[in-house]
């Protein structure tokens, strides 16, 4: 899924729940975060105090990316959480089971431990990550974030059944204009977006877009039919459900939402067929302040970077590229910063994904 969804929807759907509109920013903000979330490093304060951070996505998130601990540590827990599913036969179930699925009981169990751990002084931004990935099931059924022949797709179909000439062509030409930079990079084989795709490279942004509705032949030479606003609307009843258990857990208001919500995110849903992120995002926050939902007409602030960013305000600077590791001013509103419980979140969401939510199911990739 894309900034609209991550961003735009989850937003309407945190204050569907009853969450205020404060709390929703930063459930969405943290949500949207994830997939901005591209760098990793150690900041060492003038006062010899630490932090360590990490990264949740890769940059500009290459799905050519063929590092093996990145995508363990980065595709898998935050964007492809394993589906554990065998089909009989399989000539290798390990690999099976990482392939994600649509509210596994994997996914399931990823949002209870959120929910038991609400309270947590990052709490919030632990349910945007934690909404951030669990939707994210839905969009990327089928793939997995490893690198490896599963995430091979043959032919790319449209919504009518013919073959997509432009798509094919388009993912041809992606590949070869890489190829430079793969080769400069050694990559052992040239073109590992073709031969051992990670996640749904081979389709590029197709799961990604709300719209659309589409087909692939995967693997193994099954054709698989994709209707994405079909599954994002079920992706999005399931977030209702996982914030409405949340909420009752820790004996908040339970709102009732109005099936004309529902109806109106669902047509949105299929409305908005803008093929850039931002600009379906514009629409939603456009059909907010129009009132067309039933909390109200809200406006919501993220940046990652600049004068309204997280990190601005845990640091005084608009972008990381400023910053200089060493010797940096501590300020004691630091450790109460967004941008400090952000990456609390991550850390703490990663860990317990791969140490403690997976190794559950018999699944090791930490």
């Amino acid at each position: 899924m894309q900034i609209d969804f991550h961003l735009g929807v989850t937003y309407v759907l945190a204050r569907l729940s009853g969450f205020s509109p404060f709390e929703a920013n930063t459930i969405a903000s943290s949500s949207q975060y994830v997939d901005d979330a591209v760098n990793t490093g150690t900041i060492f304060f003038s006062n010899q105090s630490a932090y360590q951070f990490t990264a949740s996505a890769h940059r500009m998130l290459d799905y050519r990316n063929y590092r093996e601990l990145a995508n363990h540590n980065v595709w898998i827990p935050f964007h492809f959480i394993p589906g554990n599913q065998v089909h009989e036969n399989s000539a290798d179930t390990n690999v099976q089971r990482l392939i994600c699925r649509p509210n596994s009981a994997i996914a399931q169990e990823v949002t209870k431990q959120c929910i038991k751990e609400f309270q947590r002084p990052y709490g919030y931004h632990l349910l945007g990550v934690t909404t951030h990935a669990f939707v994210d099931t839905w969009a990327h059924q089928g793939f997995a974030g490893i690198t490896h022949e599963v995430n091979k797709v043959s032919e790319i179909y449209d919504d009518e059944g013919a073959v997509d000439q432009e798509m094919m062509d388009y993912r041809k030409k992606y590949y070869r204009r890489n190829l430079f930079q793969i080769i400069k990079d050694k990559i052992a084989s040239a073109f590992v977006g073709e031969t051992s795709p990670v996640g749904h490279g081979t389709v590029l942004s197709y799961p990604d877009l709300p719209y659309l509705k589409w087909a692939y032949r995967d693997w193994q030479g099954q054709l698989i039919q994709r209707d994405n606003p079909r599954d994002y609307i079920s992706a999005a009843q399931a977030v209702l459900q996982f914030y409405r258990e949340l909420r009752q857990a820790h004996d908040l208001p339970i709102i009732k939402v109005q099936d004309r919500d529902l109806e109106k995110i669902q047509e949105l849903l299929a409305q908005f067929d803008c093929e850039e992120g931002e600009e379906r995002l514009h629409l939603w926050q456009q059909a907010i302040l129009s009132g067309a939902f039933s909390f109200g007409t809200d406006v919501w602030k993220y940046s990652v970077e600049g004068n309204d960013s997280w990190l601005r305000e845990a640091f005084e600077f608009e972008c990381l590229d400023d910053f200089e590791f060493q010797n940096v001013t501590y300020k004691p509103s630091f450790l109460r910063s967004n941008w400090k419980m952000m990456h609390d979140a991550l850390l703490y969401y990663r860990f317990n994904v791969l140490h403690e939510v997976l190794p559950k199911f018999e699944i090791c990739v930490a």
